[in-house]
């Protein structure tokens, strides 16, 4: 039985390889055509992504847009060329394209998370929250845009860390755009026996002095907290996200050092204990 079952499959392999050889044999100048149309077509595609690319760039507009829109021009010459090479074998679309539709309604609920990314690219390619080289805080994740599609969003952190974003995961999430200037907070604690307003003049002479700080939004320094040990000296003021880390310690080296030489002291917890004896 086995060597019976064996006999013919390699019967059914025998003829399944005649049907193919006598399929090329007959359409042997439609299958070099259509490979020769499907090669033109990807050298045309490729030309006209890289020519609308260019005509964009010189036009200043998005890049993220401009990827989009050179490969929506790539997809369409390649589909155009694959109607082309249907056509050549008497395949005729509207059958086809019908079938595409039933096919594409039932795959939609088993691929609802892909589509539903697709979806969410489409959106932030055109409302633009943000665009490729700009500095973004999606979630817990903070870095640079370095590559957007309709399905995912590539972002470097400032550690160097690769982070894939699936597009459906930023569409209803609060993002922060550091792309001009984010905020800097800083505190410092003095004792209530210092010389308030010298050490203000202090903090404000210190950030003033380096130029990492942006001039606008204005810089602001006041006294914000009065706690148990401590008066809190609040400043805020702007930078760059990538002077950030390095604006932040050197203004803390340089205004611990300045308060320390003009005699301001610097708080630390602290408790007054008190001794209560009894007489025996």
């Amino acid at each position: 039985m086995g060597s019976s079952l064996f006999g013919m499959q390699a019967k059914t392999a025998q003829e399944m390889a005649y049907i193919a050889m006598d399929f090329i044999s007959r359409n042997i100048l439609n299958i070099i055509g259509s490979l020769i149309i499907l090669a033109v077509g990807w050298i045309i595609a490729k030309f006209l992504g890289k020519v609308l690319q260019i005509f964009l760039h010189s036009r200043k507009a998005d890049v993220t847009i401009t990827k989009f829109l050179a490969d929506i021009v790539k997809f369409l010459v390649m589909a155009t060329a694959l109607l082309i090479v249907l056509g050549n074998f008497g395949i005729t679309i509207a059958p086809f394209i019908a079938g595409l539709g039933a096919l594409g309604f039932g795959a939609s609920f088993a691929l609802q998370g892909p589509l539903s990314n697709y979806a969410a690219g489409a959106t932030l390619i055109f409302t633009k929250p943000f665009k490729v080289g700009d500095i973004v805080e999606v979630g817990e994740h903070v870095g640079e845009i370095i590559d957007m599609t309709l399905a995912r969003t590539i972002m470097v952190t400032l550690d160097g860390t690769r982070i894939i974003i699936p597009n459906k995961k930023i569409i209803g999430e609060i993002m922060h755009n550091y792309s001009e200037y984010k905020k800097l907070d800083m505190k410092f604690g003095i004792a209530y026996s210092s010389d308030v307003d010298k050490a203000l003049r202090i903090v404000k002479e210190a950030i003033a002095a380096d130029d990492r700080v942006a001039a606008k939004p204005v810089t602001k320094i006041g006294i914000s907290d009065f706690e148990d040990s401590n008066i809190i000296i609040y400043a805020r003021l702007w930078c760059k996200q990538l002077d950030y880390w390095d604006l932040m310690f050197d203004i803390n080296r340089s205004i611990y050092k300045l308060l320390d030489k003009g005699g301001i002291n610097m708080s630390y917890p602290r408790r007054d204990v008190h001794m209560i004896t009894k007489e025996k």
